[in-house]
């Protein structure tokens, strides 16, 4: 079991480390392309849209041929991907390669998430959960960090290097802790036109929610992805060989409610360090050290907290720690709000302790009910699920802060509204998570 949990714990830091990690990289990339700014967000977006597309059609290809050989074949083109990064000549050369990065890593969540719940014996599940957790968090804390020390040492490219070493070591640790294959829908298929609805209307979603300050266009295509959605819905419900079993969201309300929950503290919680790196800096003068740890107060206590949570939610009820937590949050994220309204850094980074503490409480034990909450049968699919509303959640939350951020008032200076916006985005953030403490806190209907 701890061979396996490594080599996962590895798994789970990939993801976030490579979607992070290139931010500090981009006015050097853009310099030597000649690129704008936008071309560096869709450097962002098309990993983003790729990752998020990839998990249920991974998932399902998991069941029908082996989780063990899918998770072999995304950590090595993603380890593979990260090496022809690092001869890249071109902004879109760049995006393509990012995006096909984009894909590996979905796979390999997704496979990654799945063995780690058939490997680990239940009474341990929320202890594994919570590992996971702090790799993940270590992971967002750690890209920025360690990729700007990359970029200002050795230039921006052996940031790649750095990721495909990364990828060299977990594939070398998979090939060694996973002796078994897993395949539970051998004689199932995938659906070429549920694949093409699927992908279509995740993109037109997304894509939409993304752009939805700039386009006057993006409303529609979100309406027009939610149309698509609901055809696949209508579609897999009537399917024998779904690719997303739909039933299962109306039959399982613990799976659907803890679903919700996790995209909606995704939704509030991915933005924070985004409108508080703008808020400590632009308003409050520090440099970008002093903000760097002053957010990681609350990465700090998450990888250090995440994995004795889970290990709780082993052995007591993991709804109410899921619900507790998010309450703490939005506590947390509400106290910010009113640091940020008085500028008061010691609030501020009370706050941020809160957020870590409700952070921890919440993730591995949701994930534990989310993975629980299905037969072995579903396992892929729940853990696709959970790897969606991540990504989802994501996209929300970044495109809150847009909308909140070009929000302006007649007679105010850019400072004065970026403080202004920046209370009501951490209030928005705050509300999401106290209602997303409802569905949190619904237990499974499977034990």
């Amino acid at each position: 079991m701890k061979s396996v949990l490594y080599t996962m714990m590895l798994a789970a830091f990939l993801n976030p480390f490579a979607s992070s990690s290139l931010t500090m990289s981009f006015p050097d990339m853009m310099r030597e392309f000649g690129a704008a700014t936008n071309d560096m967000a869709w450097v962002v977006e098309a990993f983003l849209l790729c990752c998020t597309v990839a998990v249920i059609p991974a998932g399902k290809l998991a069941d029908m041929y082996g989780k063990r050989k899918l998770f072999y074949i995304g950590s090595i083109v993603f380890t593979v991907i990260s090496v022809c990064m690092c001869f890249v000549n071109s902004v879109e050369m760049l995006m393509f390669y990012r995006a096909l990065q984009g894909i590996a890593l979905g796979i390999v969540y997704t496979t990654s998430m799945s063995i780690l719940t058939l490997s680990v014996p239940v009474e341990r599940r929320g202890y594994a959960f919570g590992m996971i957790g702090g790799m993940v968090y270590l992971g967002l804390s750690l890209g920025p960090a360690l990729g700007g020390l990359l970029n200002y040492y050795y230039g921006w490219r052996s940031i790649f290097v750095f990721t495909a070493l990364l990828g060299v070591v977990a594939n070398g640790m998979a090939f060694r802790s996973l002796q078994q294959e897993w395949v539970h829908a051998p004689d199932s298929n995938l659906s070429f036109s549920s694949l093409i609805l699927y992908v279509f209307s995740i993109s037109a979603i997304m894509i939409g929610i993304t752009e939805w300050v700039r386009f006057w266009w993006s409303a529609y295509a979100i309406v027009v992805g939610m149309a698509a959605l609901s055809v696949l819905g209508y579609k897999e419900w009537n399917s024998k060989d779904p690719l997303i079993p739909v039933r299962i969201f109306a039959s399982n309300l613990g799976f659907t409610m803890s679903s919700i929950a996790a995209m909606m503290n995704f939704s509030s919680t991915f933005g924070v360090g985004f409108v508080l790196s703008l808020f400590l800096q632009m308003i409050m003068g520090f440099d970008s050290r002093m903000t760097g740890l002053t957010l990681c107060i609350q990465t700090g206590i998450m990888v250090f907290l995440a994995p004795r949570m889970g290990a709780l939610s082993d052995r007591h009820n993991p709804s109410r720690f899921a619900r507790w937590g998010m309450v703490l949050i939005g506590i947390g994220l509400l106290s910010m709000a009113y640091g940020t309204f008085t500028e008061s850094l010691p609030i501020i980074m009370s706050s941020l302790a809160i957020v870590g503490i409700g952070v921890s409480s919440f993730a591995p034990p949701n994930n534990n009910l989310i993975m629980s909450s299905v037969p072995k049968t579903y396992i892929s699919f729940a853990s696709s699920t959970i790897s969606t509303v991540r990504l989802l959640g994501q996209t929300i939350s970044m495109a809150l802060i847009g909308v909140i951020l070009a929000y302006t008032i007649e007679g105010k200076t850019a400072l004065q509204m970026m403080e202004y916006n920046s209370t009501i985005a951490l209030v928005a953030f705050g509300v999401i998570c106290l209602v997303g403490a409802i569905p949190a806190g619904v237990r499974n209907t499977r034990n």
